[in-house]
């Protein structure tokens, strides 16, 4: 593996910092109510600074966006890779992403109120990148079902519309959560969801 250099790593280091730091205010203040400055100041650099590591507000934040898709991936990625049987992949799945969410709830719900008011080629581009994550992410579920349909522990139904349905079912718990008036641990679900899944996929004579 190749060494980084000490310019690289104070790179990375300062880039991180200006991630945390707009993640911070932009949970408190939003995306449209927040300014570069102001994310400057948090992150303790020059505004021009900021400059040299994203063009614009716009593309710190998408970088934001797409960092926060690619660690929830990693783990959950990392989980259906284990040698555990599929529903017990599955189940610890659920877990992650429910507590992944609910640590980052302020920046899921910006990221989720705020999306509609960008322009139509700025949410194209966005959009783009966390479809094509999320195509990859379901492609890996399915590849899991099938296993669970190959050993006879699930119904032999289409693993690809088994995926399409467990995100689905995950997707409309996750907004009913962020405008719920009445906050509650969304981790509280991820046995609900499991089961919901099981009753429908699951071979009824392996349920005892």
């Amino acid at each position: 593996m190749e060494k980084v250099g000490r310019k690289e790593r104070e790179r990375q280091a300062h880039r991180g910092e200006i991630l945390r730091a707009a993640e911070k205010v932009f949970a408190g203040k939003g995306f449209f109510q927040t300014t570069m400055s102001e994310i400057a100041h948090e992150a303790e650099f020059g505004t021009g600074t900021l400059y040299k590591y994203f063009k614009s507000k716009e593309e710190l934040y998408f970088t934001l966006i797409d960092e926060k898709t690619e660690e929830i991936n990693r783990l959950v990625n990392a989980e259906l890779c284990r040698g555990t049987s599929v529903k017990e992949r599955i189940k610890n799945v659920l877990n992650l992403e429910f507590q992944f969410i609910e640590k980052n709830r302020d920046f899921f719900r910006i990221y989720v109120s705020e999306r509609s008011r960008f322009e139509w080629t700025v949410k194209d581009e966005l959009g783009k990148k966390i479809h094509e994550k999320m195509v990859t992410y379901i492609r890996h579920l399915a590849r899991v079902l099938k296993e669970g349909v190959d050993r006879g522990e699930l119904k032999p139904m289409e693993p690809l519309d088994m995926a399409h349905a467990l995100t689905g079912i995950v997707n409309s718990l996750f907004f009913e959560w962020l405008i719920s008036p009445h906050p509650y641990p969304l981790i509280s679900k991820a046995n609900t969801v499991f089961e919901i899944f099981l009753r429908g996929t699951e071979k009824m004579e392996r349920r005892k």
